[in-house]
């Protein structure tokens, strides 16, 4: 019995528990998050061993064999483990019982040994993850061993969680404004991935803690990562089968702001309820990832670099966290959608991921070298006045303070490079699915994003249309020409009345101000992304939709008018920017935000189950079987008589996403977009 608890416990820091027998953590998340605290969860440990053995594992985990209470709780789980095939028909599990259980969640009675040998399943008493500023001092730890390097991390109530992962060279000194270089693991044999680190140097929500949301701090040297596993597969060679779908998390903020470690991304819901591994990255933002001076030594798109050298410490090291290096998806929101939008189009990141996934991303975002360095030279001559490498030389010296404070004014985006973004995306998807990274694709937007992206700039109750449109223009949501001639095209009305001329009425001006810049900043590119995708057949799938059903981020809800009270679910509101991300990853709970009507559960279910899916297949329609075996009966009635359709050039069509009865709609308003584009500068 001692050897084999001595076989299945690694020799770790003091502290730190880890089997090495695959070992999965199971909670039936039925998506009620105000209740996530008081679901038990349990942890399977797949290797067979004897009751004594098992107990003394548990015990070594500080836990013990689940009670016998509690195992009712836990068949769907079984049964689920038995759809994977990591549990068959006649597995037997050794749990409190005093004799072992059936997959169905009775007692055996057919004359089973006690000395038989079966998987076994642990109490899991460790707390649920449910704010910001969570100590996790007492959580227990836990590890993993991927090339040869120790990962300690942490087990919560939801998931296994590792923190501040290293992924490339700290970007500091001589390696600012130059592309990341991977990280050295050389003579590295354990880190320690029990805290987050510092987000990256920026200004707004998350520089420092004076929201609430970033209690790491910032600092230069910020590429780390952060990993989130239902799953760790041990000392175990597992098939590739069992091994999950990994989703890559980019996130948004502008380019100028965010961390891969706020907790609206934390992956304890997703993990559970889609049995996937999310990673979530940091990247240089702002003058540090963007800068292009356009003189061949300063070429930008540092940040790009950034994101290829965390998807290549996922393909050498996700392993032996139970994800699978051969499927991964990216996905990002804002931002961090445009970011998924410059990956597919970069060869620098062929190979590294399988999938994509862009929520309200437009096209892309991107500029020229020439165009950036004409922004920011003017603000760094006073204190570089050199060129080529004895600028970028004086430009590594200056303090990080310096340099963040100087160029507070300009707005940096990917540019055009000859070597990680060689043309504009959308004409490189034009040319076809040999000019870029032809993977699996997945597109959303929601219906009123400019309503949160122009945050103050009009007022619900103006009532001057022209002037509401000039206060576009210098956020860039419209130009001075088609600010113009908007009104004179009378496609665009303040009205009541419904025409049928091809002019779109709408009941006030700031309604058809927020519209206005939706189409012209969001919904015109998005569509006209997937139109061309389709007419190239540039992707091997593509599925786009529209969320019909927001909830506003805590901190970002101008006027309070992106939600809508409890229990009044007919009140108007606006789905505004953001408001998909609570619905993509359920953490709700983490800003003690409140359930509205119950068809928030519900949705925000059925998005998870899509997202889960087309991770796993590249197809957001989940399996019938798969709803089954994990008992998710409000995502099967979701999908009665309804499927997301295929978009493709014969069949243009969206899916419209709302519970309890998802629909369909066409791509936006293509005579608004062709007038807004006839017009533009």
């Amino acid at each position: 019995m001692a050897a084999m608890a001595s076989l299945l416990l690694l020799a770790l820091p003091a502290g730190a528990k880890a089997s090495s027998a695959p070992t999965s953590l199971l909670f039936q998340n039925d998506g009620n998050w105000t209740a996530h605290g008081e679901r038990p969860s349990a942890l399977l440990v797949h290797t067979p061993a004897g009751r004594r053995q098992a107990e003394t594992v548990c015990a070594e985990y500080e836990e013990q064999l689940l009670r016998c209470d509690d195992v009712h709780h836990f068949r769907q789980s079984f049964q689920y483990q038995q759809y994977l095939g990591t549990l068959t028909n006649d597995t037997l599990l050794w749990t409190a019982c005093s004799t072992p259980v059936t997959l169905s969640g009775t007692s055996a009675t057919d004359n089973v040994s006690s000395d038989g040998e079966w998987p076994f399943v642990c109490t899991n008493s460790a707390p649920l993850v449910d704010r910001v500023d969570t100590d996790y001092s007492s959580f227990p730890r836990v590890n993993v061993t991927a090339g040869n390097i120790t990962f300690e991390g942490l087990r919560d109530h939801l998931t296994f969680r590792f923190a501040g992962i290293p992924f490339a060279q700290p970007p500091i000194g001589t390696r600012r404004f130059q592309y990341a270089e991977a990280w050295d693991a050389t003579n590295v044999s354990y880190v320690n991935a029990t805290q987050y680190s510092p987000a990256c140097l920026q200004f707004g929500y998350f520089d420092g803690n004076s929201y609430d949301l970033n209690p790491w701090g910032n600092d230069e040297n910020c590429l780390y990562l952060n990993v989130y596993t239902p799953f760790l597969p041990g000392d175990t060679d597992v098939p590739e089968d069992q091994l999950k779908p990994v989703l890559f998390w980019i996130h948004g903020g502008g380019f100028s702001q965010g961390t891969g470690s706020d907790l609206t991304f934390d992956g304890g819901s997703l993990t559970s309820r889609s049995d996937v591994v999310i990673v979530t990255s940091n990247y240089r933002l702002n003058i540090f990832g963007y800068l292009s001076l356009d003189d061949g030594t300063i070429p930008g798109n540092y940040w790009m670099s950034d994101n290829i050298a965390a998807l290549r410490w996922v393909q050498q090291y996700i392993r032996g966290f139970g994800g699978n290096p051969n499927n991964v998806t990216i996905f990002g929101q804002s931002a961090g959608g445009a970011n998924c939008i410059e990956l597919v189009a970069s060869p620098q990141a062929a190979g590294l991921f399988q999938g994509s996934i862009q929520q309200s991303a437009g096209n892309g975002r991107f500029s020229t070298q020439s165009a950036i360095a004409e922004l920011a030279e003017p603000y760094l001559s006073p204190y570089c006045n050199e060129t080529g490498a004895a600028r970028l030389a004086c430009l590594q010296r200056l303090p990080s303070s310096v340099l963040l404070n100087a160029s507070a004014d300009i707005f940096f985006t990917p540019v055009i490079d000859p070597v990680y973004l060689p043309d504009a995306p959308m004409a490189l998807v034009a040319q076809g699915s040999s000019y870029i990274n032809s993977v699996r694709m997945m597109s959303t937007l929601m219906p009123e994003e400019c309503q949160s992206l122009t945050t103050t700039t009009l007022a619900p109750n103006m009532t001057d249309f022209q002037t509401a449109l000039d206060l576009l223009i210098p956020g860039g949501w419209i130009d001075q020409e088609q600010a113009d001639h908007i009104i004179p095209s009378g496609l665009w009305l303040i009205s009541n009345e419904t025409f049928h001329n091809g002019s779109t009425s709408y009941s006030s001006v700031y309604n058809a101000s927020v519209k206005i810049a939706t189409e012209n900043n969001q919904e015109c590119p998005n569509g006209a992304y997937a139109m061309v995708g389709a007419a190239t057949v540039a992707f091997p799938s593509m599925h786009v939709a529209y969320h019909q059903r927001g909830y506003a981020l805590s901190y970002y809800d101008f006027y309070d008018l992106c939600t809508f009270p409890v229990g009044k679910p007919d009140t108007p509101y606006y789905r505004c920017h953001s408001s998909d991300l609570y619905e993509v990853f359920g953490t709700y709970y983490i800003y003690d935000q409140p359930i509205r009507v119950p068809e928030d559960i519900y949705y925000t279910n059925a998005v998870q189950d899509m997202w889960g899916s087309f991770a796993r297949t590249g197809d957001p329609n989940v399996a019938r079987e798969y709803l089954i075996a994990r008992g998710y009966n409000t995502t099967l009635e979701f999908f009665a008589g309804w499927r997301w359709p295929e978009f493709t050039a014969s069949n243009m069509v969206l899916a419209d996403l709302q519970y309890p009865r998802p629909g369909y709609t066409d791509v936006p308003d293509l005579e608004h977009c062709r007038y807004l584009a006839s017009v533009q500068y």
